[in-house]
Formats: structure tokens, C-alpha cells, sequence
């Protein structure tokens, strides 16, 4: 990762102005970005920073905007900006869209694609010698779960399955819950039995069992979720017409832009895809389904 950011750094510098220079420019025309944390993948913080500055850089060598970014941990932060016009473009995973409590002030306009595919479905492994065939048989057992851009929807998936079965509490239903890096220190010690389960997306474990076919032999898909949308790219509603149009080109364009493609690909995207109100209706019912269940548990309802 750290050598991709170098290497675009580099070509980035011999094509786009110096920041200095930018920042001399007027304030209409810049670009103020928004990102989500959770759309970094296996990325350490500064890595993220460099990430998105470059994206700022091909915007501005593109289409003659300044770019200016920030990197959001918390998704209120992102809000609060958001209704003080401090964000005009934003990166994040779709259950943080539709999480937000202020949708009406943006505009969605892309939908990630990863190898031509809009949606993702998450797997639920175990070894298949284990003798674990049902979510209740997981009780007292080691889980682990991944850090990055599907973490929180991976809590909500396996948090759903355990309200369904009655338990309203997932740390005190496994033994131990241990989180890792990345997906693969999740899978992996599922396969050396150093962990019972863990949870991770249908593509990478599809990826990783391509790299070593023991992993198809030895584990076993447990649970599987109904495909979802994975990145939304958005802007406000009341951003200028200029701006607006300029972005839509961009964007829509990015993955025949050699210098976009090398982006998208940090991005784990292949393209971005003209939102539909569709593509998020999986993901609608997912989170209202763990609303919902919660909601019951809280009145001690089954």
C-alpha cells in the first residue's frame, strides 16, 4: 500500500500544481471532500490521508477545482459538517447512508462496483470438522472479527442472527470476541483452529480460496446475507450547478482515466455505477431488520 501511495505520488507531482499554488485560488472554486474512515481498507491513517489527496489532486488537474479533504472517524462529525456547508463531496459505505439522520441534504450520486458486481453478501465460516451446523452452536466459542470497511455491517449481520436465535448480547454469547486487522487474520485462524468463526465478504474468501484450495475443503459456509450495496459517493443538495456537472463527468468517467483507474483500484472499486434508490433497498431492509429486532429485545419480546 505504502509503495502504491509513493508511486502515485510521484506521477502526481510531475501533472498537478504545487498545494501552495492551489490554495491561492478562490474560494469558489473549491471542492471540499468528505471520507468516511470505513471505506479504507487494510490503510493506516496517513496512508488514507495520501490516498485522498491524490484523489483531490486528479479533481483539481481534471476539471480546475481546488480540492480540499478531511477523513471522518465518526459519522456525527460527518453531519455536523455537513449542515454547516463545510462538505461538498462524500465517500462512505452504504449502511452509513443510510444511517445518516440528514439524507435530504445530499444527493447520491454513484454506487461502487467491485469486478462488475454493485452488491457484496457476507459469509459467516467454520471448519467443516468442527461439528458446528447451526448458529446456536457457536455459544462459548472464539469469534473474530475484521477491522475495516464492512466492520460495522458485519456487526449488525451476526448481532441480527443472534437476536433471531433469542440472544440479545454477542460478547456474552461467545467465549471470546477478538478483533483483527485485517480479513485475512480472521479467516485464517479459523483454518488453523486457533478461532471457531468469524465473518468476512463471499468475494474474499472466494479470493483467498483461489490462493490456497485447502481453505474450500476444510471451511464451510455457515450463514450467508442477502447481497448489499458496498460504497456511495454523494454530494449536497445544494451544491452549485458548476460544480454539480463538473463532478458528474468526473466521476462517471474516473475508470478510463489511467490515473483514476490506479485509484479506484486502492478503492477496491472498478467503477462508479449512476445511483439508483433500488441498489440501497437490501441494505434498507438489513438495517431496519436489526432496528427492529433490537427493539423487540428491549422490551423482552422474542
Amino acid at each position: 500500500m505504502c509503495l502504491a501511495v509513493a508511486s502515485l505520488l510521484v506521477v502526481m507531482l510531475a501533472t498537478t500544481d504545487s498545494k501552495a499554488a492551489q490554495e491561492d485560488k478562490d474560494e469558489p472554486n473549491t471542492l471540499h471532500e468528505g471520507y468516511s474512515a470505513s471505506i479504507f481498507v487494510d490503510v493506516d491513517r496517513n496512508d488514507a490521508q495520501a490516498v485522498t489527496d491524490l484523489w483531490c489532486n486528479i479533481i483539481s488537474r481534471k476539471k480546475g477545482l481546488v480540492a480540499k479533504t478531511k477523513i471522518y472517524d465518526k459519522l456525527s462529525d460527518l453531519e455536523k459538517d455537513l449542515k454547516l456547508k463545510k462538505v461538498d463531496l462524500v465517500a462512505m459505505v452504504s449502511n452509513e447512508f443510510v444511517e445518516l439522520k440528514n439524507r435530504l441534504l445530499m444527493d447520491p450520486l454513484f454506487i461502487s462496483s467491485r469486478q462488475g458486481e454493485l452488491y457484496e453478501s457476507l459469509v459467516l465460516l467454520v471448519r467443516r470438522d468442527s461439528g458446528i451446523r447451526s448458529i446456536v452452536d457457536l455459544r462459548n466459542k472464539i469469534f473474530i472479527q475484521s477491522r475495516g470497511r464492512y466492520a460495522a455491517v458485519h456487526r449488525i449481520w451476526l448481532e441480527t442472527l443472534l437476536m433471531k436465535e433469542g440472544v440479545p448480547n454477542l460478547k456474552c454469547f461467545f467465549a471470546s470476541y477478538k478483533e483483527a486487522m485485517k480479513p485475512s487474520q480472521a479467516v485464517m485462524p479459523v483454518f488453523f483452529r486457533q478461532a471457531d468463526a468469524c465473518i468476512t465478504t463471499r468475494n474474499f474468501f472466494e479470493v483467498l480460496s483461489e490462493l490456497n484450495p485447502q481453505l474450500r475443503r476444510d471451511i464451510m459456509v455457515l450463514k450467508e446475507s442477502r447481497p448489499i450495496a458496498t460504497g456511495v459517493i454523494a454530494i449536497r443538495k445544494d451544491l452549485s450547478i458548476q460544480k454539480r456537472d463538473a463532478l458528474l463527468e468526473f466521476l462517471e468517467n474516473l475508470h478510463q482515466d489511467p490515473l483514476g483507474k490506479q485509484l479506484l483500484t486502492m478503492f477496491r472499486m472498478d467503477r462508479l455505477v449512476p445511483y439508483k434508490h433500488e441498489y440501497l433497498a437490501t441494505m434498507e431492509a438489513f438495517l431496519k431488520e436489526h432496528h427492529d429486532l433490537r427493539s423487540q429485545m428491549a422490551k423482552g419480546v422474542k
